[in-house]
């Protein structure tokens, strides 16, 4: 192999790579190995556009003042992903602050951040940020190219976020390689012995398997959430106001859980601060009911406001309760990879009847 086709094909890498971090942080609605920033609230740290190096939480270690994460806001521009600063840490969470901001996000009405609400921790190197410029121009840029393209399928309305990163994912991952195939034929200089165009029946099973669990990968992923409630511990509270507990005192608090998704659920509610109690943590749910779930807010022996947090997993019921159980404790996302993997396995023991593990010849056309 020479030095320029060793090069292309180590640039491929990285492209496919980072594709398919962009399209699997869609779908989890959270930066999976890189991420950007769209607004100018970390200058001059991270300028508008500009990408980083996201951590999972998983990994990254213990974290705490001086760290940059990204995090589940619940009010900061009407809630969703931010990538502040922890500036402090308090009994009740951390305080977080953009770099440009001249005050806190909690002085801005944000509660303190949970740790559950952290998705990612951003990579510094002695104690500087390690920056990917203008990163995010290029993920806006594919992402409205994958509209375009999804909006010219007719699949853009009805498909839903399932079979727009399905399609996006099959585009950006299967065109890289595709280029990688052909400039390698087109700049080799000498005969070779493997055959060019051919792909593996495991690669192409790997791939089948991948596209369809995405869009079910997608329905647990997407409901699955951490809520934060604010309560007020008062010594005469207002009974009416969900959040109002008289101090020292509990008060329960219950809401609707929905599967709008045609196949059934399980959903796991989980406590994920001090002062909450779950009545019923397991619901199983089918598909267009409704069921009331439940929680029990704690206020502590002083009054003042305070704030809670609740999680809540989406599963596909395609296992037994105890062992979609057994995968939640390993991990949620874990479970919801192999949740996904096991309801696609007919169309799977289908292909493989039908095709079976026999390698797939790509040929060009040659006019």
């Amino acid at each position: 192999m020479s030095v320029g086709s060793a090069v292309q094909k180590a640039i491929t890498a990285v492209l496919v790579t980072v594709a398919i971090a962009l399209v699997i942080g869609q779908i989890l609605g959270q930066p999976v190995l890189i991420g950007y920033v769209e607004t100018g609230s970390m200058v001059p740290t991270l300028e508008v556009g500009d990408g980083f190096v996201a951590i999972p939480t998983a990994v990254a270690g213990e974290i705490g003042e001086g760290d940059v994460v990204t995090f589940e806001a619940q009010s900061l521009a009407g809630g969703g992903l931010t990538t502040h600063r922890i500036v402090d840490e308090t009994p009740e969470g951390y305080i977080t602050q953009g770099d440009a901001n001249a005050f806190t996000d909690q002085d801005n009405g944000e509660p303190p951040v949970k740790d559950a609400q952290v998705v990612a921790v951003v990579l510094q190197i002695g104690g500087e940020v390690v920056v990917l410029p203008s990163l995010g121009a290029i993920a806006l840029g594919v992402q409205g190219a994958m509209r375009s393209v999804i909006g010219v399928l007719g699949v853009g309305s009805g498909g839903g976020i399932g079979m727009t990163t399905t399609v996006g994912g099959v585009v950006l991952i299967f065109g890289s390689l595709l280029y990688d195939m052909l400039q390698s034929d087109s700049r080799s200089t000498s005969r070779s012995t493997r055959r060019s165009g051919v792909w593996s029946g495991w690669v192409v099973l790997t791939a089948v398997i991948v596209v369809l669990s995405l869009p079910l990968l997608t329905i647990m992923m997407v409901p699955s959430e951490t809520t934060t409630i604010k309560i007020l511990s008062a010594d005469n509270p207002d009974e009416s106001v969900v959040g109002h507990v008289k101090v020292g005192g509990s008060k329960e608090v219950s809401y609707d859980v929905k599967n709008q998704q045609y196949l059934p659920k399980v959903v796991v509610i989980a406590s994920e601060s001090s002062g909450v109690e779950v009545t019923e943590p397991v619901i199983a749910i089918s598909h267009g009911e409704t069921k009331e779930a439940s929680v029990t807010l704690h206020a502590p022996d002083e009054t003042g406001s305070y704030s809670r947090a609740r999680s809540e997993y989406h599963y596909l019921h395609v296992l037994p309760v105890p062992v979609i159980m057994l995968l939640h404790a390993i991990h949620p996302f874990v479970a919801q990879v192999i949740l996904s993997v096991v309801a696609v396995s007919p169309a799977v023991g289908l292909y493989l009847a039908v095709i079976g593990l026999r390698p797939i010849t790509v040929r060009s056309v040659h006019r």
